[in-house]
């Protein structure tokens, strides 16, 4: 299979904005992480740490690493393999986002768990799919269209929540978040977060079949 092709201009990328991008990247995540700590203390907040960690973190941890490692790209065809990566972060979206899918143990271990960690490798996958350094699919539209297919749960996910007309999870059903709104509500909120946590996604993906300096034949 031929290799994927790196972006025009990847190897350009100043050493300066790969330490900053990294920089921020470890920020969110932190931040992220210390939202977590308190699970009932909003669905919004909860939901915004996760999708943080999933959606924001991971692009920028991979935009610092350095365009060298493309030349490599056969040892992480395994660890960043597509269908691996869809795999992981689908599965993990629709286990932890639709209660009542999956047997009530496996739903409560991923919650009990480091599910932020979960999270946070599911998007580092999902993620490596789009960009230069880690990107295994050879043509940009193959990566724009799997991109598009990701952010579908997380958008079907937020509908869910945003329209439901009851609460869908049972330790929010007697639990007032920290800002006294009613549990219902703020699911509609984390359901809010939640599509905008989709458009990144969507964003890449547009930027990929666009993709600046790219010859014709790489679009193809």
């Amino acid at each position: 299979m031929p290799e994927a092709t790196t972006a025009p201009g990847s190897a350009l990328w100043p050493d300066r904005w790969r330490v900053a991008a990294a920089g921020l990247g470890a920020v969110i995540s932190a931040a992220a992480a210390y939202g977590l700590r308190d699970p009932l203390a909003s669905m919004a907040s909860y939901t915004a740490a996760l999708m943080a960690l999933n959606q924001l973190a991971p692009p920028l941890l991979l935009l610092a690493v350095p365009a060298s490692l493309a030349r490599r790209r056969r040892a992480l065809a395994v660890v960043f393999d597509p269908w691996i990566a869809t795999t992981v972060f689908v599965g993990l979206s629709i286990a932890v986002s639709l209660p009542g899918i999956f047997d009530p143990t496996l739903a409560n271990a991923l919650y009990a768990g480091p599910l932020g960690l979960f999270e946070l490798l599911a998007g580092m996958l999902f993620w490596g799919q789009l960009l230069p350094a880690t990107r295994q699919l050879r043509r940009p539209w193959q990566a724009a269209l799997l991109a598009w297919a990701g952010s579908i749960p997380m958008t079907v996910v937020a509908l869910v929540w945003i329209l439901a007309a009851n609460v869908l999870y049972t330790p929010y059903l007697d639990v007032i978040c920290r800002w006294d709104v009613p549990p219902l509500l703020d699911q509609k909120w984390a359901g809010f977060v939640m599509f905008l946590a989709g458009m990144p996604l969507q964003l890449a993906a547009a930027w990929l079949l666009l993709e600046p300096g790219a010859r014709p034949a790489e679009r193809a």
